[in-house]
Formats: structure tokens, sequence, C-alpha cells
């Protein structure tokens, strides 16, 4: 039995064997590729519709028969806000006061092109100015008496996207702050365009 199996395996082909692990790699690298084009529905699109826009959310307790994205971690809270550049930079603001916190950025493909974590070095206040990446926006004026805020702008690959904050769940003691801190953070226009 063992002559035998060894018989045919010093028979194998060793090119023929080495093309076809070659070409089912290639064909495992174009079907992972391809997998985001082929979804009906991508996560933004689930979300999309049921966000107001330039408005944060706070998203309910992910529950395992209550998720609006796949893979959200349930021991966490998170705020959410769907935002468009189209009419004038976005202003968003937050607090990422622990480690664990994060705000992260997604365009609508699902590229995450931006993200901060909380960390003890690091100041736990987030302003950001989120501008297109095209040339339409030009800045405009703010309004006559507006408080200048100290942001940093951001330009953005894509007009629209969607802002995501996520706090961890401690415990009960810890959740009425997190809450807190969630419903302070803000998603909104802050200037105009030109004309």
């Amino acid at each position: 039995m063992l002559k035998w199996l060894w018989a045919r395996v010093t028979s194998i082909n060793i090119p023929l064997a080495a093309a076809a692990l070659f070409a089912a790699g290639i064909l495992h690298i174009l079907a992972t590729l391809a997998t985001p084009h082929l979804i009906p529905t991508s996560g933004y699109g689930r979300l999309a519709g049921d966000l107001p826009e330039n408005s944060m959310q706070i998203l309910p307790v992910v529950a395992p028969d209550a998720q609006p994205l796949p893979f959200l971690s349930p021991d966490a809270r998170y705020a959410i806000c769907r935002f468009d550049t189209r009419d004038g930079a976005v202003s968003l603001t937050a607090m990422l006061p622990d480690p664990g916190w994060v705000l992260a950025l997604f365009s609508p493909a699902g590229d995450n092109f931006f993200t901060s974590v909380a960390s003890p070095e690091r100041r736990p206040e987030v302003s950001i100015l989120l501008v297109p990446g095209d040339d339409t926006w030009r800045g405009g004026a703010q309004g006559a008496g507006a408080a200048v805020v100290q942001e940093n702008t951001l330009t953005i690959p894509a007009n629209e996207g969607i802002a995501l904050i996520r706090a961890p769940d401690r415990g009960e003691a810890y959740r009425p702050r997190a809450m807190a801190e969630l419903k302070r953070a803000s998603c909104r226009y802050r200037r105009t365009r030109a004309s």
C-alpha cells in the first residue's frame, strides 16, 4: 500500500500542479476583488436611506436580531452621520474621551479614508471641516458674527460618505457619560459655496 502511494506521489506532473495552483490563486484574487461590485446592496446603501443628511444619529443597541450592519460589536455604542458636501463643507465634531473610542470616515464604496483613535497622548476633541476633493468648493464667507472655530480641514475623496463614532460600552456606570458624549457629537453644514 505504501509503495503504491509513493508511486502515485512521484508520478505527479510538477509543472502542471504548479500551474493549477497558480491559476487557482489568480482566480481567488479576482473573485475577491470582484465581490464588492457584485453585491447588490452595500453597507452605505443600507444605511443611507434611513439616515438624514448631515445629522448625527445614535444607533440602537446592537443585538443578534437587530444589526444595522454586519460585524458591529455588541459591546459598543455607535453614532453615525451621512454627510454630503455637495452644497457646502461639513463640520464634524466629536469627543473621544477614553481609549477605545474611534471616529472613522467611509466613502460610499466602503473605503475608510480617515480614522481618529482616542489615546492618552492626544487631545480628546476632534474637529474636522470636510471639503470635497474637486474644485467646486471655494470656502465661502462665514456669516456676520460667526464664531471662529479651530478646525482641521480634510479634503475628502468623495462628496458624500458616512462618519461613524464607536464608543466602548464599559458597563452601566459608564453608559450615561458615553451616551452624553455621543449626543454632543455633531455633523452639519459649516459654510456655503461662493457664487
